[in-house]
């Protein structure tokens, strides 16, 4: 008898924030996610990346 492992995909939500072109800070995450912050800058870009975590699910 044959034993099958199943994969499973999971999208991991650890966002990235770096600074774009024109001096603005976006995030991106592993999972197709993305966001500029507009204002604010750095706080409000690994802010929202860290919403996006914690509103993920699975993580």
């Amino acid at each position: 008898m044959q034993s099958r492992r199943r994969s499973t995909y999971r999208a991991t939500h650890h966002p990235v924030v770096h600074c774009g072109g024109a001096g603005r800070w976006l995030w991106a995450c592993g999972c197709g996610a993305r966001g500029i912050a507009s204002s604010g800058g750095w706080h409000h870009a690994f802010t929202a990346a860290l919403v996006h975590q914690s509103l993920s699910p699975g993580e």
